[in-house]
C-alpha cells in the first residue's frame, strides 16, 4: 500500500496539468454555420474545415510550421496577397487549417464550416431572406444576422 501512495499522488498532481496543457486547451469554443449567405471572418487558435458553393476565401497564416497551413481543394483559382496570405475562389471549394493561428474571410454562398479553436469571429450575411445559421458552443442555430456581428469565441461564451 504504501508503494502505491507515491504513485497516486503523482498521478493526482499531473493529471490536471496534463489537461491544461494540451493543444486544444480546455477553454476552446466551437462554431457551426450551415449554408451562410455573405462574409464570416475568423481570427483564431485552433482548427477549421469548411466549403462553401460559390465565392472566395483567404487564409492568412502568420506562423510558419505552428499547424498544417492551408489545404484548399476545388479551387478554379488562386492569388497570393503576400508571403503569408492567399485567396482561393470558384465553386465547390473545400478548404481546412488544422492547428496553429489563423485569419479565414469565407466570402460567398452555401458557406458549411466547423471551427474549434478560441478566438474571434464576425459574422455579416448578404441581406437575403435566408442567409444561413449559425450554432456557438453546440448551443441551437440561429440565423446569420445581415449586418456586422462580432463575438469572442471560447468555451466560456454561449
Amino acid at each position: 500500500m504504501r508503494r502505491l501512495l507515491p504513485f497516486a499522488l503523482l498521478a493526482a498532481l499531473l493529471g490536471p496539468a496534463a489537461g491544461t496543457g494540451r493543444p486544444g486547451g480546455l477553454s476552446d469554443g466551437t462554431l457551426s454555420v450551415k449554408d451562410g449567405h455573405g462574409v464570416i471572418t475568423i481570427q483564431a487558435r485552433g482548427g477549421v474545415i469548411g466549403s462553401f458553393a460559390k465565392g472566395s476565401v483567404t487564409i492568412n497564416d502568420p506562423i510558419d510550421g505552428d499547424g498544417t497551413g492551408p489545404v484548399v481543394s476545388g479551387d478554379e483559382w488562386s492569388r497570393d496577397r503576400n508571403d503569408t496570405t492567399t485567396t482561393w475562389g470558384g465553386n465547390k471549394v473545400r478548404f481546412r487549417m488544422i492547428g496553429g493561428t489563423f485569419k479565414i474571410v469565407v466570402r460567398g454562398r452555401g458557406i458549411n464550416l466547423s471551427l474549434v479553436g478560441k478566438g474571434t469571429v464576425t459574422l455579416n450575411g448578404a441581406g437575403t431572406d435566408d442567409d444561413g445559421t449559425y450554432s456557438v458552443n453546440g448551443g441551437d442555430y440561429s440565423p446569420i444576422p445581415d449586418y456586422f456581428f462580432s463575438f469572442p469565441l471560447s468555451a466560456a461564451n454561449p
